[in-house]
């Protein structure tokens, strides 16, 4: 688990440990290992033993980002992990606090002077999500960084330190139901209740076609979201177990049941189809890699 015990991630992981154990009939421990914006989890899940006992939930959006930017520290190749599993698709949220000065999206693109953006720092959504915006849609941005975590980082613009922050939905329903907080644009598909007419990013005008090819790219990088991948170089049978282990588990009835009531739903891809994705979002096209480069 790249993150702290608490958050969206780490909630997805305990929902699906004990479903996994039935399907393995083995013993499954969910193990926090934050750090680095969940950067230092998939290095230690990149030098890990290939034996089958490691498995890692990934913040995909900000793995793929940090590695397409070279960002420092990075000692992986995603494209050399064994994928074993897509946990979900989560859509992302542009969320302000409850008072801000921003009543919607369309304030932050009338912006005169720089919409102040959180982060956890390189690796996360809400650090890579900002200067793309910034590209997509063409509005003033300056992400600050360095919050411990995702709770530190909401206080500061819940005091007004900051503007705005970029999460996964699962990750604001509670604060969006609680009225702490209000979502102005989502990324991604998502029909949780709090987001009712809230404008789609898709849908959104753009000034020409280098900007829809940049959003396009992001989007599909959003549709992997949390991930399950393995150390590189298992064994194919040690690979296709934790393959099928996962698929057992990801389609239990209860478990998607359960996902859905508790707003985390799970929308599983199996590990083949996730690697051909994920091979795709490496390739992304040229401009949305210079992008992130230049962000990162």
């Amino acid at each position: 688990m790249p993150y702290e015990p608490g958050g969206g991630y780490d909630l997805y992981a305990r929902d699906v440990a004990p479903y996994l154990a039935r399907c393995t009939g083995g013993d499954v421990e969910v193990v926090n290992e934050a750090g680095a914006g969940g950067l230092l989890a998939t290095s230690n899940t990149a030098a890990a033993e290939p034996d089958g006992t490691r498995v890692q939930i990934v913040n995909t959006v900000g793995a793929v980002s940090a590695q397409i930017g070279q960002a420092a520290g990075i000692n992986f190749d995603l494209a050399a992990l064994s994928w074993v599993a897509r946990v979900s698709a989560e859509a992302n949220v542009v969320v302000v606090a409850a008072d801000s000065r921003f009543a919607d999206f369309d304030d932050m693109l009338r912006s005169p002077d720089p919409v102040r953006f959180v982060s956890t720092g390189p690796g996360s959504n809400d650090y890579i999500n900002p200067p793309l915006l910034q590209q997509i849609f063409d509005f003033p941005v300056e992400v600050i960084s360095g919050f411990a975590g995702s709770g530190e980082a909401r206080t500061a613009y819940l005091r007004g330190d900051a503007d705005a922050q970029v999460l996964p939905v699962a990750s604001t329903v509670s604060a969006i139901r609680s009225g702490e907080i209000r979502p102005v644009l989502v990324l991604g598909d998502a029909d949780s209740p709090g987001l009712e007419g809230v404008p789609r990013a898709r849908d959104l005008p753009v000034a020409g076609a280098a900007q829809r090819e940049t959003l396009t790219s992001l989007l599909d990088l959003v549709s992997l979201s949390r991930t399950m991948v393995a150390p590189p170089g298992l064994a194919p049978d040690r690979l296709a177990f934790l393959r099928d282990a996962f698929a057992c588990a990801l389609t239990n009835p209860d478990l998607v049941a359960a996902s859905t009531e508790q707003r985390r739903p799970i929308e599983f891809m199996p590990g083949a189809e996730l690697t051909e994705a994920m091979r795709s979002v490496l390739s992304a096209d040229p401009a949305f890699r210079e992008i992130v480069r230049d962000i990162t």
